[in-house]
């Protein structure tokens, strides 16, 4: 169910039976929207959780080329900001790809319950290199990036890097539904020139990375749950696209049970929390 929320539209999955007090905010990456989380949002509405996935501008309404080309990266913090504020207490926020920069910017200046990073890159960290994914397709789409055009990843490209690891004959529809992408977004996370300040980020942080990610490889997990002081967990067999990849309930498991660990009563509605 499409509702509008801080002027984003966002796609409400309620939950099989309530549980719990914060929502769920699923947040995308780029060339994507909220439609990435329909599995994992099933999963987590099962388990009794709210989710909100999102959609940044220039995905759910009608693509207007224009605007797209001028979105930025701090237009995209401030309505996810808006977001975060609309909730009816602090949320969880989960996000993949460029996403995770975005809800780590978030938690600087929003209260949330907690933080989880899939497949993310870290923020700028002038030890640690760019992986030579991301260095090749910088100089492959380089023109682009540097006129601020929107543009899609060249199919081929998507296939290989972000759905390496995606079993083949999904591969298609999820390509289908790719759409151009603002070249603001692309250049920030290509260059990742984001800057966080972990002080600033008080919730439990988990951070998620499959084995065989070419995006955000395993070296990537381990410099962002350093820089914020996360939990870790690496997934063999899994690439970048892994809310997509098969064995994802199974994850998804793993990430409620840190969350009621994590957060305890406190994330329960009342009913429940006085059954503990």
């Amino acid at each position: 169910m499409v509702q509008r929320i801080a002027g984003l539209a966002v796609d409400v999955s309620p939950p099989e039976k309530p549980k719990f007090k914060s929502p769920l905010i699923l947040i995308h990456g780029l060339w994507s929207g909220s439609w990435c989380w329909n599995l994992w949002a099933t999963h987590f509405s099962n388990l009794g959780w709210e989710c909100w996935a999102i959609n940044l501008k220039g995905r759910a309404d009608k693509q207007d080329s224009a605007a797209l080309a001028r979105l930025t990266f701090a237009d995209c913090l401030e309505d996810l900001k808006g977001v975060i504020r609309a909730a009816p207490s602090p949320p969880v926020l989960l996000a993949h790809d460029l996403g995770g920069l975005l809800a780590q910017k978030a938690c600087e200046e929003e209260k949330a319950a907690a933080l989880i990073l899939l497949s993310s890159p870290p923020p700028i960290e002038p030890k640690i290199s760019r992986p030579k994914t991301l260095q090749l397709l910088r100089l492959k789409y380089l023109p682009l990036i540097y006129l601020r055009r929107s543009f899609c990843l060249q199919e081929r490209d998507f296939r290989a890097h972000w759905l390496a690891s995606v079993p083949e004959d999904e591969r298609a529809d999820i390509v289908r539904r790719m759409v151009p992408e603002s070249g603001h977004l692309v250049n920030e996370f290509f260059h990742r020139s984001v800057i966080v300040d972990p002080e600033r980020i008080r919730c439990p942080v988990l951070a998620i990375s499959g084995a065989d990610d070419r995006v955000a490889p395993p070296t990537s997990l381990r410099e962002t749950a350093r820089q914020l002081g996360a939990d870790i967990r690496e997934y063999p067999g899994h690439g970048h696209w892994i809310m997509g990849e098969d064995g994802g309930e199974e994850i998804v498991r793993e990430i409620h049970r840190w969350l009621v660990k994590e957060l305890g009563e406190e994330i329960l509605l009342t009913e429940f929390s006085q059954r503990q």
